[in-house]
Formats: C-alpha cells, structure tokens, sequence
C-alpha cells in the first residue's frame, strides 16, 4: 500500500497572519477527533495548542497598523485628483473654444494609457504614476496643453499627491516588517510545534490508520495544500517533504 504523506509545505515562509490562520484551524480539526487520537498524537497537539496560546496575542495585539487608514486615504485623495484631471479635459473636449479643445485632445491622448492604470494596485499605482510624471515634465507640448486648460496646478497636485501615499505606504511597509520580527521567535516556536504534531498524524495515518484519523489526515493535507500557495516562493524553490 502507498504510504500516505502531507502535501510539502513550509510553514515558517508564511506571514505571520497566514501562520495564525493555518495552526487556528488545524487545532480545530484536531479537536474534533481528540478522543480518538493517541496519546502521542494528544502530546504533540498539547504542544501545539500551548505554543499558539503564546503566539496569537503577538499577531494581533496590536494587529491593525496605525498607517492603514493613512494609507487608504491618501490612495482615496490621488485617486480623486486624477479624476479631477480627467473630468476637465474631458469637458474641454466637448468645449466650443477650439484651442482649449486641441489643448484637450494632446491632454487626453496623453493620458489615454493611464486613465485605467490608477485603478491597478495600490503600490503598483505609484510606479505607473512616476513614470507618467517623468514623460510629463520632459514634454514641453502637453505642459503647455495642460497650462492652456488650467490643468497644470492640478497635476503638480496630483504628483505631490503621489508622493504623499508612496512616503506612509513605506512606513506601513516598515511597521508590518516590524512586527514581523517581534513575532519571529513565537512564530519559530509554533511552527516547529506544528511540524511535529503533523509528523505524528502522518505517521498514525500510516501505521494505525483508524478513521478518524485518516479523515484528519485528509482535513490536514487539503489544509496544507491552500496555504502551500500562500508561500511567497517560487514554485521552483519548493522542496518536498514536510515543513523545517
């Protein structure tokens, strides 16, 4: 008979959010079935479940970050600047005047390729837009356009805007990472727990395959599978075999 194995995941490249979410539920699953897990089995679940007892509160206290709010808003902020830009241009180009409508069209012909871009991700946002304002400052006829139709103040806006959400979006950046680290050693303590106990399930699945069991087994293993493609690695990279 093949022997059962777990799916290959490395729960130690998870985030620290995703390691929560995958010990919270596996513990669930186990919890289920704990009368008729072995004594081992129970010994390694024990271990799991105090190691995320020490782990969850440094996941979320505090878990929303003070820069999340800053962040949407400045994000809301362009995003409304570059409406701005777009619903003058667009009136200039139903406009009687027909210098401002050929001021209009250079503007919009110009700004064709980004009018969708600013719905793009977030931080995906502000690369898009500093290249756009690098093109823009070096093109004497669009800025001459845009000052024709008194869009110029408003784009200068727009880019200091821009500015504005890639300078908190980086501070999120290092307060996440910040209290990524702080978890680090909880996070390392926990995985290995977790290791171990899917060690223990793996090899009872195998040598004393009651139902139960299995059925954790298979929980576990479809488990497995989801936060597999969580792992910010390439698919390349990963190795088979249970988590180290």
């Amino acid at each position: 008979m093949k022997k059962l194995a777990f799916v290959a995941l490395y729960a130690i490249r998870l985030s620290i959010d995703n390691v929560l979410g995958l010990i919270k539920t596996t513990i669930n699953l186990a919890l289920e079935v704990k009368d008729e897990l072995s004594e081992l089995n129970n010994v390694a679940l024990g271990q799991l479940i105090a190691n995320n007892l020490l782990f969850e509160p440094v996941v979320k206290n505090p878990r929303k970050s003070e820069f999340t709010d800053l962040v949407n808003l400045a994000n809301a902020d362009r995003k409304e600047r570059f409406a701005e830009i777009k619903r003058t241009i667009k009136l200039h180009l139903k406009g009687l005047d027909a210098t401002k409508k050929a001021a209009g069209k250079t503007l919009d012909f110009f700004f064709s390729t980004y009018w969708e871009a600013i719905n793009e991700p977030m931080n995906s946002v502000t690369g898009l837009m500093s290249a756009m304002f690098e093109k823009y400052n070096i093109n004497n006829e669009v800025k001459a356009a845009a000052s024709i139709i008194a869009v110029d103040t408003f784009i200068t806006e727009f880019e200091m805007s821009n500015h504005a959400f890639d300078l908190v979006y980086n501070q999120r950046l290092a307060n996440d990472a910040a209290h990524e680290l702080s978890a680090s050693g909880q996070k390392k303590a926990v995985c290995d727990s977790y290791n171990e106990f899917c060690i223990a399930i793996e090899q009872a699945a195998n040598f004393t395959p009651k139902e139960s069991v299995l059925t954790l087994f298979n929980k576990m293993n479809e488990l497995r599978k989801t936060y597999h493609a969580l792992e910010p690695v390439a698919k390349d990279k990963v190795e088979s075999g249970l988590a180290k």
